[in-house]
């Protein structure tokens, strides 16, 4: 009897407890300010909706620039990196296509491209979610003017994977075209 008293008494100030910390309609959470802030330039040319079209064939790409916190450092600075979305075409059947989630922010994961930096020679070092896949592999595209950039490589990483037990091993095949101009639009 006391154990059961013990728990019904438990159970409402937790109940009461978990009411408290709820947020009523009238509070704003106010977002994590950055400590610091490194803005990079060098991204800007490459944001834009890009396309390649040969044929039956097709390759189109929406990059977008995003301040947002330093996923390398837990020092709450920001830096800006590219984000991206992408659709492939092969044949007039559409194999790969994330464009739909392009009104998204890096915070909601949803992008199948992001940059994290412009090497020497304007080339953006990006990674591209190969959707029909399941990879992740490594993408160099370089600036050639205001109209054209170039996928002039598609790579995986290199080293040992590892995958858990029940983990769906992804193909390591790159499907996705490259040596590519595309032409903003």
């Amino acid at each position: 009897m006391m154990k059961n008293l013990f728990l019904i008494i438990l159970l409402l100030f937790t109940s009461h407890f978990a009411k408290s910390q709820q947020l009523s309609p009238n509070v704003t959470i106010t977002p994590m300010e950055c400590s610091s802030y490194i803005p990079n330039p060098l991204m800007d040319k490459f944001v834009g909706h890009w396309k390649w079209i040969s044929g039956n064939n097709s390759f189109e790409m929406i990059l977008k620039k995003e301040k947002t916190f330093n996923i390398i450092k837990d020092d709450h600075s920001c830096v800006d990196y590219i984000i991206g979305f992408h659709q492939y075409i092969k044949n007039g059947v559409i194999i790969e296509n994330s464009l739909q989630h392009q009104n998204t922010n890096f915070s909601q994961k949803l992008k199948s491209i992001f940059g994290a930096g412009v090497i020497p020679g304007d080339i953006l070092w990006a990674g591209i979610d190969n959707l029909s896949t399941g990879n992740n592999v490594k993408m160099e595209v370089e600036y050639i003017d205001s109209n054209h950039i170039k996928i002039i490589s598609l790579k995986n990483d290199q080293g040992t994977k590892v995958y858990f037990p029940g983990e769906t091993i992804p193909s390591s095949e790159i499907t996705l075209p490259q040596n590519i101009i595309l032409t903003k639009q």
